[in-house]
């Protein structure tokens, strides 16, 4: 009975907008007052640490340093170039370039905000220049954007790691089926509308010369993911080592190689990156104070038999889950979601048969819908307020690529090998 008003406490100051680090602080303090176990609360220090205590967290800041160095040094040009000479032939040119783009965005930047403020700013007002209407021009920018948090590196997985103790290199290896599932899906969505509609393609053919310069432009910025994820694999970096590596990276490329990022401009770029991370480190601190909580009363083991006591098909089960995670998404940011559920839902997970991986890849691919939906969908908000339209609108057109969404993470979920295949030949799965 305890543990239901706690969970009530929660919820209200959820509702009462309080920020959700604080949310959990106050809800562990007051069950340690409500329980009458205050002989405890001299250690809330301590479980505040525990909670920052994982030596995968310092790849974060990192991880958001390397991809906001890249994103000032406007890398995104050459990706877009260069992802136009690949696809801007096929139907709805400009907009298969547009998903392109946020798939080799993706392996810099690892969030999908980040993807948006690079590349929407581009792609929506050059799109409906070329014909395209606005709200598709907005909904294809911002469901591309999902994939950000998906394809390595990204920030979102390293948290699921530091919160379940996963490999990292594992997790990564994981998502990259799902993560070119999610591209390929928004790809084909954007071929049968631009039939349909009658949206228009690039004509001139590009000659063997130009795709080589294009490649040349884009090559360092798409080897950056690359380096990472196959230093990773390789046991030559670990997931830390390969953070800084990455700064490292950024640098060379955006100041010596490139040089269209001064040193002076530097101080705003590790402000950004640092404010960013104090943000997710303020939560993360946190939850070790209702992690402990949760664990003291048990709480993943009595949902897990609660749910098992009255639904005995794996499916169902796993269609509860999934319910779940949507609905969450549409409150909560991806992070702090996976924060506070991941560790009571992965016993659930696991007991009907999925891999850790497996389980990881679907929660976070089911969390990251809710960027693009009411009422808290931030980059439903981003792009709507880029694209001069309102949030309906929005929404309305991105009603598509939301169900190609649903319909990649049902193939995970009966498909689990699509997440498992690449960890098992890579040696993290045996």
């Amino acid at each position: 009975m305890l543990i239901i008003w706690i969970i009530l406490i929660f919820l209200i100051l959820i509702m009462l907008g309080m920020p959700i680090g604080l949310c959990m602080g106050f809800t562990g303090v007051s069950y340690f007052i409500l329980s009458g176990q205050e002989a405890f609360m001299p250690m809330l220090p301590n479980y505040v640490f525990n909670g920052l205590n994982s030596f995968v967290l310092m790849a974060l800041p990192l991880f958001m340093l390397a991809g906001e160095i890249m994103d000032k040094a406007k890398i995104s040009d050459r990706l877009v170039n260069f992802a136009n000479l690949i696809v801007g032939r096929m139907e709805g040119g400009l907009a298969q370039v547009n998903v392109l783009s946020s798939m080799l965005f993706a392996g810099i930047t690892g969030v999908a905000l980040g993807d948006v403020a690079a590349l929407g700013k581009i792609f929506i007002p050059a799109m409906s220049k070329e014909g395209y209407d606005k709200p598709f021009s907005a909904a294809i920018t911002a469901s591309s954007s999902l994939i950000g948090p998906i394809i390595p590196p990204s920030i979102v997985i390293v948290i699921y790691c530091a919160v379940e103790e996963l490999s990292v290199g594992g997790m990564f290896a994981a998502a990259l089926l799902p993560g070119l599932l999610k591209g390929l899906g928004d790809m084909v969505i954007v071929n049968v509308l631009a039939k349909k509609r009658g949206y228009p393609k690039r004509t001139i053919s590009a000659k063997p010369i130009e795709y080589a310069l294009g490649l040349k432009d884009a090559l360092l910025a798409i080897l950056m993911p690359i380096i990472i994820l196959g230093g990773i694999v390789l046991g030559v970096f670990t997931p830390t080592e390969a953070a800084a590596a990455a700064v490292a990276y950024a640098l060379v490329v955006s100041i010596i190689i490139y040089r269209n990022l001064k040193v002076k401009e530097l101080p705003p770029i590790i402000y950004s990156a640092a404010y960013s991370s104090a943000k997710l480190f303020f939560i993360l601190a946190f939850i070790g104070i209702i992690s402990w909580v949760f664990g003291f009363e048990d709480v993943p083991g009595l949902i897990r038999d609660f749910v098992l006591s009255h639904v005995s098909n794996k499916y169902v089960i796993l269609l509860l889950l999934n319910l779940f995670l949507v609905f969450v998404g549409m409150w909560m940011t991806e992070g702090a979601a996976i924060i506070l559920f991941a560790p009571m839902l992965a016993p659930l997970a696991y007991s009907v048969g999925l891999h850790p991986f497996t389980w990881g890849i679907i929660m976070i691919m089911n969390l990251v819908m809710g960027l693009i939906t009411p009422p808290v969908g931030v980059i439903l908000y981003a792009t709507a307020d880029i694209a001069g339209l309102s949030m309906e609108k929005v929404f309305k057109a991105i009603l598509p690529m939301f169900m190609m969404n649903i319909f990649v993470v049902f193939l995970l979920n009966v498909f689990p090998s699509l997440t498992t295949y690449l960890p098992k030949v890579l040696g993290f799965i045996d």
